[in-house]
């Protein structure tokens, strides 16, 4: 009985020793088979490669020439730019030819931007925020908007330009910010961070045959004031009279000064916002403030066209 149990514990040893010895080789012979694999394919890949070169010409060769010449160029290029930040200004317009190019926006564009507002890229990286909004009112449907931006923008060593989305920002050019609720359009007036240094001019201007119920809106004190409440025109003085004009008499021969009651002449002194550029003083909605220019006031409730400037007091 002892040397059968002596006998049964050998026999169960031997197997166990012989079953782990076949995993054993089993696993060495799969790693053999994995590593003859891998020399196979990398084997089969210089064979394809040498192949491939053997049926490069000179013409192939003169191609990835070119291709390596491209990068290079692509990186030094890169290599002569840094990020930096800009400001720009820009008069809000329509710049597709399509459209009517320089057409004057809407009451409703950019009405949703404001200041602090940001444009990012696909990254989600800052690449522009709003710094400032002027919006006058130009009459009608029609406004006069100039957007303040700080952008994100490349600057070339080699040209001293700054680039936006690889197009050189300068003063002229278009530029199309996508906001999250706005794609502004426009062309650049201004870079810099140069303000725009505005002030106060006050001048007289005539207004002749302005009929009464527009006549009757019109009073001293009253105010225009752009979209961010800031004021941009003033009534200081008014001084109004029945609307008169010459007219040629057939009984009498002779021009003779006649009176229209229904319509009012108008003198009115006014205080209205302005900046100097070309050492010439302008109006904000970029008329020239000089003796015998033509100015549009767009107050509140009523509007005062084509008034004629007929003094410069300061």
């Amino acid at each position: 009985m002892i040397k059968y149990a002596i006998a049964n514990n050998n026999k169960i040893l031997f197997e166990f020793t012989n079953n782990k010895l076949n995993k054993k080789i089993e696993f060495i012979m799969k790693k053999r088979k994995s590593f003859f694999k891998k020399k196979s394919f990398i084997s089969r890949i210089i064979q394809n490669t040498s192949v491939f070169i053997s049926k490069l010409n000179f013409f192939d060769y003169l191609v990835f020439f070119l291709l390596f010449l491209v990068l290079i160029f692509f990186i030094y290029n890169r290599l002569q730019r840094s990020v930096v930040w800009t400001d720009v200004r820009i008069a809000v317009e329509n710049v597709d030819w399509w459209y009517g190019s320089g057409t004057a926006p809407r009451y409703w564009y950019a009405t949703d931007l404001a200041v602090g507002d940001q444009a990012k890229d696909s990254f989600g990286q800052t690449v522009a925020e709003v710094l400032n909004i002027d919006n006058y009112d130009q009459g009608g449907p029609y406004r006069m908007i100039f957007v303040d931006l700080k952008l994100r923008v490349d600057f070339d060593k080699n040209k001293n330009q700054y680039l936006y989305e690889f197009k050189p920002l300068s003063v002229g050019s278009s530029l199309i910010v996508n906001f999250p609720q706005n794609q502004l359009r426009g062309v650049i007036v201004q870079t810099g961070d140069n303000e725009i240094d505005y002030y106060f001019k006050t001048i007289k201007v005539i207004k002749n045959g302005v009929y009464i119920p527009i006549a009757d809106q019109i009073k001293e004190g009253d105010k225009a004031y752009d979209s961010s409440g800031n004021l941009v025109a003033e009534i200081i003085e008014l001084e109004e009279t029945v609307n008169n004009f010459y007219a040629f008499s057939d009984i009498r021969g002779e021009m003779i000064k006649t009176f229209n009651p229904d319509y009012r002449d108008f003198e009115i002194l006014l205080k209205v916002k302005a900046f100097n550029t070309l050492d010439r003083d302008f109006y904000i909605n970029n008329t020239v403030l000089k003796v015998g220019s033509k100015i549009w006031l767009q107050f509140k409730d009523y509007a005062i066209e084509d008034a004629t400037i007929i003094e410069i007091i300061d």
